[in-house]
């Protein structure tokens, strides 16, 4: 979505190009030497004059409603296929037994129906002078020229009201599916759980090793489904738009070591080796949301073991751009696994997009989310995230993210 709205913009030009047209028709009154101009609107009953210029006399109002049988304006739409051009009201046929011919006074008059985007009529563009001026054919084609603009900017106006519908009805239908994911996110956790927790209670009774394989699978997958639901919920929080950044102090340290602690017994059942290395012995007080942070690194710590078969998943923890009171936290994740198919670097962080199913149907699941929204959370946060490098012997995600330093401990550090 545009932050400033694109209807927003619509809504800034269209009062812009209100404001002209009166503009112009003030611009219109000074070269036609008639008294009175006037915009006016009809329905099927009644005709209101939106706009009014007068010179000397005051002819016409602004907000004044006649009925259409006393109307100028409906004698324009009903009786002329283009401009009327009346001499003298008080002679002509049309306007010389009209009640409104004796409101307004002897004169001449000229009016250019207006019509809206569907070529209905909308109202009309009409000139009067008590002094019977003669208007000529310039004046006829100034004003016809107006009425096309008049015209366009109805369309205008009508293609924003109906842009405002859309994205009033297109809020609507975001904000029933984000209800929904809410709803069948708890509904299918609720059993899930259950499920986790049956699975437990059997590992510690006595099973045959194919009844151990049976169990671990139910567990494994019970898992993946769970993780899936909390990605799909976090994805379409951001796509609404609510997803919103907590501010609290955490060392990033204390991050990544949890994510150790998480892993652990993932990377040990494969043989992997996990670890971390950091740049120095200090770890900065910062001031962010540490549970976002935790995120991004599950998804790209979970990704690596996933794809690593053999050798090691490494984090390299970097802090750089110390300034006053701010530091930038670099994070490498290094895995030795399949490494990406080179064709495939240009989807890696689009949503729904799985990069190894083509090369291994079903083998590694997934929604297709984790990169993708680790990439919104970091922008989110006023970082970024990237592939650094990859190849037959693994690849290496990064992600920086700047952050304030607490008040609590406002120093520089020292980099080894």
């Amino acid at each position: 979505m545009l932050k400033t709205e694109y209807i927003d913009v619509l809504s800034v030009i269209s009062g812009k190009l209100y404001a002209s047209a009166a503009n112009v028709m003030d611009t219109a009154s000074r070269l036609i030497p008639a008294n009175t101009f006037c915009i006016a609107n009809l329905d099927s009953l009644s005709t209101k004059v939106l706009k009014s210029f007068n010179r000397e006399k005051v002819m016409l109002v602004e907000g004044l409603v006649v009925d259409n049988e006393e109307s100028y304006c409906a004698l324009v739409t009903e009786h002329a296929q283009g401009p009327l051009v009346i001499d003298n009201n008080l002679t002509h046929p049309l306007t010389k037994d009209m009640d409104a011919t004796e409101f307004v006074g002897g004169c001449s008059f000229i009016g250019v129906p207006i019509r809206n985007e569907k070529g209905e009529f909308y109202g009309s563009l009409c000139s009067f002078d008590p002094g019977f001026y003669q208007y000529e054919e310039r004046d006829v084609e100034l004003l016809v020229s107006l009425s096309a603009f008049f015209t366009d900017l109805l369309e205008m106006e009508s293609a924003l009201t109906h842009l405002r519908t859309a994205e009033e009805k297109a809020e609507l239908v975001l904000e029933d599916k984000k209800n929904l994911l809410a709803v069948l996110s708890h509904e299918i956790r609720t059993p899930m759980n259950g499920v986790i927790g049956m699975t437990s209670l059997l590992q510690t009774t006595e099973l045959t090793e194919e009844q151990l394989l049976y169990v671990d699978v139910i567990e494994k997958s019970s898992n993946n489904l769970l993780e899936m639901m909390n990605q799909i919920l976090d994805y379409s929080k951001m796509e609404a738009g609510t997803m919103k950044l907590e501010q609290s102090p955490f060392h990033i340290r204390d991050a990544v070591d949890h994510i150790l602690q998480l892993f652990a017994a993932d990377a040990e059942k494969k043989g992997l080796r996990l670890h971390a290395v950091y740049d120095s012995p200090d770890s900065p007080l910062l001031l962010g949301d540490s549970p976002k942070v935790s995120q991004i690194l599950t998804n790209l710590v979970s990704n690596a073991l996933k794809f690593t078969e053999h050798g090691e998943v490494g984090l390299i923890v970097r802090h750089s751009g110390v300034q006053e009171d701010r530091v930038t936290v670099s994070v490498e994740v290094r895995d030795t696994g399949i490494g990406l198919p080179p064709e495939q670097k240009e989807c890696l962080f689009r949503s729904f997009s799985q990069i190894h199913e083509h090369r291994s149907p079903g083998k590694y699941g997934g929604a297709g989310l984790g990169l993708s929204i680790c990439r919104q959370l970091a922008e989110l946060m006023g970082g970024k995230v990237w592939l650094k490098e990859t190849s037959d012997k693994g690849c290496t995600f990064a992600f920086s993210i700047p952050f304030d330093l607490a008040e609590a401990q406002k120093y520089s550090i020292k980099i080894s």
